[in-house]
C-alpha cells in the first residue's frame, strides 16, 4: 500500500507495474507468433491456426467449443467462422459432432492426425512451462493465479463495456 504523497508506478509510469504489464503483453506477443509458427508448420493461414489453438485448448479443458464460442474466440463474425471452419473440415483438421442429447448443439473436435500433430507442436514448449511452473510452490501459483483472474476480470469488463458502446451506433448509418 502506498504511503499518502508517495508516488506509486502505473500502467504508464516506469515501475514495476507497468513491467508486469508489458511482460503479459510481451507474452501475449510471443504467443500470437507461436501461433503463426503452427499455421506455417501446418501449411494453413494463420487465422486457420488461430481456431485450430483455440479448439484444441478447449478440447484439452474438456469443454469443446460450438462454431458461436468459437466465433467469440477468434473475433469473426459468424459467416467468416462457417467459411474458415469449411476450409478446415475440407482440409481434414475439424470435424463437427452432435454430441450432446440436444442434438441441434454442434461441438467442434480436432481430427486424430490434426490433433496429433498440433500437440506435437506445442509439446516442446509446454514441457519448458511446466518445468518453469515446478520452481514455484501452490501458494505463489495460487497468488499469480489471483492476479491473473483479476487482470482478465478487468479487461473482460473493459470490452464488455465498449461492445456495449457499440450496439447503438452500429445500428443507424453514419457518416453518410
Amino acid at each position: 500500500m502506498a504511503v499518502q504523497g508517495e508516488h506509486t508506478d502505473s500502467l504508464f509510469e516506469p515501475g514495476r507495474r507497468s513491467r508486469l504489464l508489458q511482460l503479459l503483453r510481451t507474452y501475449t506477443d510471443t504467443h500470437v507468433e507461436l501461433t503463426r509458427h503452427l499455421a506455417r508448420t501446418l501449411g494453413i493461414h494463420a487465422n486457420d491456426a488461430v481456431a485450430i489453438a483455440e479448439i484444441l485448448w478447449a478440447e484439452a479443458t474438456g469443454d469443446p467449443l460450438s462454431p458461436v464460442r468459437l466465433s467469440e474466440r477468434i473475433g469473426l463474425a459468424s459467416g467468416g467462422t462457417a467459411t474458415l471452419l469449411n476450409r478446415l473440415e475440407t482440409a481434414g483438421f475439424v470435424v463437427r459432432s452432435r454430441e450432446d442429447t440436444d442434438r441441434r448443439i454442434v461441438r467442434l473436435r480436432l481430427t486424430p492426425q490434426a490433433r496429433s500433430r498440433t500437440e506435437d507442436f506445442f509439446l516442446p514448449t509446454g514441457e519448458h512451462l511446466n518445468n518453469t511452473l515446478d520452481g514455484y510452490d501452490d501458494a505463489t501459483l495460487e497468488h499469480m493465479e489471483h492476479l491473473l483472474t483479476e487482470i482478465v476480470a478487468v479487461t473482460a469488463a473493459r470490452n464488455e463495456q465498449l461492445r456495449a458502446d457499440l450496439k447503438p451506433a452500429s445500428s443507424g448509418r453514419q457518416g453518410t
